[in-house]
């Protein structure tokens, strides 16, 4: 008797745990993570008009929320830098393999309200995914 009794909570027990983990209505399963809209400013660093227009809708087709595009301080930059503004690495890195730059710094810089700056420099014909979108430039 003990034996059937051991052998019913068992059977109860697997069919709990079954129901439970194949089972489980949708409005109890986890939402899943939306990926996070990185805030992106893009400065021109190398003097070509019209240059950070383009790279803006590059990346605003990539899924990137560009919130300011300008000059950058001078026209002299040499390389492409990808700047990280807030701690936050990871979404400077996924902005940098968009374009193909390997130059991540950190600078934070809270008051500017957004994530990552891209100054784009004089090497910006050498970055392998932007050169189909700028042509001839």
């Amino acid at each position: 008797m003990g034996i059937l009794f051991l052998a019913l909570v068992f059977i109860v027990f697997i069919y709990s745990f079954v129901h439970r983990l194949w089972l489980t209505p949708a409005s109890e399963k986890p939402m899943p993570v939306e990926r996070k809209v990185v805030r992106v400013e893009v400065l021109n660093g190398c003097g070509i008009a019209g240059l950070a227009k383009k790279i803006t809708d590059f990346l605003r087709i990539k899924g990137f929320d560009v919130v300011n595009v300008g000059n950058a301080e001078s026209f002299e930059f040499p390389e492409t830098i990808v700047v990280d503004r807030v701690g936050d690495m990871a979404s400077a890195w996924s902005v940098a393999r968009a374009i193909g730059v390997n130059n991540v710094i950190q600078q934070r810089d809270t008051d500017l309200l957004l994530e990552v700056t891209i100054i784009l420099g004089k090497d910006y014909g050498d970055l392998e995914p932007l050169r189909e979108i700028l042509g001839g430039d």
